[in-house]
């Protein structure tokens, strides 16, 4: 053997360990390619207005970037929070009402009187005979009845006003959510790309004010012939390969998120999806691709 091809056979020896480590193993029984895939977004949001009414205040512009949740704008609010206010003072006063018991308190002491009046006439007439009339027995015997029905009526107002405050809970929930529908809150994590109305304007309900997309993950699309799915594809990681703006080809990887259980008869061609990682905002919707999947892999990808 020449001593440059012992010198050869040395090196591979040795950069054999360095490729395991830099390379470990995961099973690449294949790859299927897709030579022709566009670039989406996953998600798209025309923003409307619940209610009728001018706009009064609008916090973004194109380029801004929200997160779910966040306050983009505000309708003429003025009469809600008239009527929250209003309820707010109603349902205190219902809380009062449900926590006083001198009602029901006056009529138990009532009840108590009165059964002692009438104790103490039936037993004098114990003592004496017909001390106290069957006329004067009557009218104890009504007035203990009369506590007795207080008593129940004081239970039943009480009953009521705990009602009472459950309504009036409602009805400031209600106005609270009257309130809510003449705000604009972003429905995603995105970036506003499209502004339509101004503050001033006149909104009606239903029609778009703000377009929100989601930029911070994207997907593509593409078709697989029938034949190239000898494996499963769903969660395979995936390759995306973009041409960007500087004119470098740059690669991409994500993860097959569906597999169309449907093939088209003529072509024998099936629909996959991959999604892939854009937070630094490379990609962009709109880009033709190649995609390559890795099939019988158990490698995570993003």
């Amino acid at each position: 053997m020449s001593l440059s091809s012992r010198a050869t056979l040395l090196l591979a020896l040795l950069a054999a360990p360095l490729l395991a480590a830099l390379c470990p193993l995961t099973t690449r029984a294949g790859e299927v390619a897709v030579e022709s895939a566009v670039v989406s977004l996953i998600a798209e949001v025309e923003l409307a207005a619940d209610e009728a009414g001018p706009l009064v205040e609008l916090a973004v512009t194109e380029g801004s970037r929200v997160k779910a949740g966040d306050k983009l704008g505000r309708l003429d609010d003025r009469d809600a929070l008239l009527q929250i206010e209003r309820s707010q003072i109603a349902l205190k006063h219902a809380q009062e009402q449900a926590k006083s018991n001198v009602k029901l308190l006056r009529a138990e002491e009532s009840l108590k009187l009165a059964r002692l009046e009438l104790d103490r006439a039936v037993a004098a007439n114990e003592n004496v005979a017909r001390v106290v009339s069957e006329t004067q027995l009557s009218k104890l015997r009504l007035e203990v009845r009369r506590a007795e029905l207080d008593v129940e009526q004081a239970g039943e107002d009480r009953a009521a006003a705990a009602r009472a405050v459950e309504a009036a809970a409602s009805e400031l929930a209600m106005a609270q959510r009257a309130r809510e529908r003449r705000q604009l809150v972003a429905p995603i994590d995105g970036v506003v790309v499209e502004v339509r109305r101004r503050a001033g304007e006149w909104l009606e309900p239903g029609k778009a004010v703000l377009r929100l997309v989601r930029d911070d993950r994207l997907r593509a699309a593409g078709f697989v012939k029938l034949e190239q799915l000898t494996a499963p594809l769903d969660g395979q990681p995936a390759t995306l390969v973009v041409t960007l703006a500087d004119g470098k080809e740059t690669a991409f990887t994500g993860r097959v998120v569906f597999v169309s259980p449907e093939a088209n008869p003529i072509n024998r061609q099936v629909r996959l999806i991959a999604e892939f990682d854009n937070r630094d905002g490379r990609l962009r919707a709109g880009l033709p691709a190649k995609m390559s999947i890795r099939t019988g892999s158990s490698t995570s990808a993003p």
